[in-house]
């Protein structure tokens, strides 16, 4: 089945969770220009999801959203667009977390991806601290989207500390844009052709945290790292947890790139250091001269960088 998602009623549905409330697996949604002003949580399989130029998907939520008895919510019950279910592709779709600035609201997610083979074509993804995370669900968030779940989704007791993951995120051509960790989790995710732009605010690009008995984390292919911090103020990444995986091959990165690359974590909860399992190859641009880079950091050679590619790192998916 088809569907059209049209805020004016001109379509079969006037929000896109009510597109997906009635849609079954294999089912495509198609959204008409617009601001949608939702909250959305896509609890199907299979779907195709694609946005007409100027589909906006939007939200406000943030970690400092609080229950009726005052607690704070926390980051992972902000998300604008959450995926639980697998085989999910979405297209030229915008999805934005509005909540602001992270020193006021803390972190507000646009697209929390829990799913497997998640695939994401030219879309953009805006906001401020955490825009994306790739990552099984806490129980607290199934709570807090019922009944909209789904059987059999990944439930793990804390998004930081998880066991190893095949579950697999895919970008292609996508825009991201955010500060502080503002691409983070421990899934295996590839991302190919895309932009990275850093806030004002500036920070780290990444912050993965991959389990250690996990091969493969955060990969970006031929992306474009940039911003408008002042120069150096981003950072390649840093480990949300001690075994993070992020390798950055063929990217191009201009001078709002820290030259240090990496950076280890500091003032959390003790020290996280870079390790060899964070990298770079074949960087372009303004931040080429990899002899600046963080001593922890892994320079891959030419065989190395050979024996990453999608197949390897997305478990045999092959979504492009």
């Amino acid at each position: 089945m088809r569907y059209v998602i049209a805020l004016d009623g001109s379509g079969d549905y006037a929000s896109l969770q009510a597109g997906v409330d009635a849609a079954a697996p294999g089912d495509e949604l198609v959204i008409r220009p617009g601001i949608y002003r939702e909250r959305v949580v896509i609890h199907r399989d299979g779907l195709y999801i694609v946005g007409e130029d100027g589909a906006v998907l939007t939200g406000s939520g943030c970690a400092k959203d609080t229950y009726p008895d005052g607690r704070e919510k926390g980051t992972f019950l902000s998300a604008t667009l959450l995926v639980l279910g697998s085989g999910v592709t979405v297209e030229n779709l915008t999805v934005r977390n509005d909540a602001g600035d992270g020193r006021e609201v803390g972190q507000a997610v646009a697209v929390y991806a829990a799913g497997d083979r998640g695939l994401w074509k030219n879309c953009r993804f805006i906001a401020y601290q955490d825009t994306l995370f790739c990552g099984p669900v806490m129980q607290k968030v199934l709570d807090e989207v019922a009944p909209r779940t789904m059987e059999g989704v990944t439930c793990v007791p804390s998004t930081g500390d998880c066991p190893p993951t095949r579950e697999r995120q895919c970008f292609v051509n996508c825009y991201i844009q955010g500060d502080v960790d503002f691409i983070f989790g421990p899934y295996r995710c590839w991302f190919e052709g895309c932009t990275l732009f850093m806030n004002r605010r500036g920070g780290w690009y990444t912050a993965a945290n991959t389990p250690e008995a996990q091969p493969w984390g955060l990969v970006f292919h031929r992306c474009r790292l940039t911003g408008d911090c002042d120069i150096g103020a981003g950072s390649l990444g840093r480990p949300w947890r001690a075994w993070a995986r992020t390798l950055f091959l063929a990217c191009d990165m201009d001078e709002h790139v820290n030259p240090a690359g990496f950076e280890d974590w500091q003032n959390w909860d003790g020290v996280r250091p870079i390790t060899r399992r964070c990298g770079e190859w074949a960087t372009v641009g303004a931040r080429a001269d990899l002899s600046t880079r963080h001593p922890g950091q892994a320079i891959l050679t030419d065989g190395e960088a050979a024996m990453v590619t999608p197949g390897a790192v997305l478990d045999g998916w092959a979504p492009f």
